[in-house]
């Protein structure tokens, strides 16, 4: 069986947005339909409007030019816009640690020890995440 085109994939993807975007919205207006002042019609008609838009958008943007979908394909599976990713995202990573020992401290002083304990569990979860896949993808390489 031939692979499609990755582009195919991004469109499929498109559509997929496009028809989550439509769930949502008809599951917040049934619901607005059971209860007066239903918040899930206005969750499901906010984010579902997003998801149509953005899915119509990208859509009719690879139909428009699907050379420059390709390219851009290509681009996102290059070495070095991969590296460049990685890069960001552990930078990314230990600004998020900083800030959450910043909110810490922020909150020992305040005197707010719930706040201080839920940043606390944050900030665990997030440096062991990191650990385990740092291991993850050592034991690959």
């Amino acid at each position: 069986m031939p692979k499609k085109p990755l582009f195919k994939k991004t469109e499929r993807v498109y559509m997929i947005l496009i028809a989550i975007g439509l769930f949502l919205i008809g599951s917040g207006s049934l619901f607005s339909s059971f209860e007066a002042d239903s918040r899930l019609f206005e969750f499901g008609g906010g984010v579902g409007s997003a998801l149509i838009i953005f899915g119509s958008v990208g859509i009719f943007l690879i139909r428009k030019n699907p050379k420059s979908a390709k390219h851009q394909e290509i681009e996102e599976h290059d070495e070095r816009n991969i590296r460049i990713r990685e890069k960001s995202a552990y930078t990314a990573f230990f600004i998020t640690i900083i800030t959450l020992a910043a909110a810490v401290v922020v909150c020992v002083v305040l005197n707010n020890i719930t706040a201080c304990i839920i940043i606390n569990i944050f900030m665990a979860v997030h440096v062991l995440s990191y650990l385990v896949l740092l291991r993850i993808n050592n034991n690959k390489m």
